[in-house]
């Protein structure tokens, strides 16, 4: 199962879970492309199966980061 977790303002938002790699891939590529509803700071963290994680940070200043 692949599970896309949304963390605005360092609280719990919304999860998402794909049953399907390349439903999940695209929404986490093409969906999760700036701070969203968050007044700052909003992560993205798309899990997969086999435990590694993709991580995405935004903030209202433009800053962008990720693993």
């Amino acid at each position: 199962m692949y599970k896309i977790s949304i963390i605005y303002d360092n609280e719990p938002a919304q999860v998402f879970q794909y049953s399907d790699a390349l439903d999940a891939f695209t929404t986490y590529l093409f969906k999760c492309v700036d701070v969203g509803d968050a007044k700052e700071l909003a992560t993205y963290n798309l899990s997969l199966p086999n435990g590694k994680m993709y991580t995405k940070n935004f903030n209202r200043a433009g800053f962008v980061g990720g693993k």
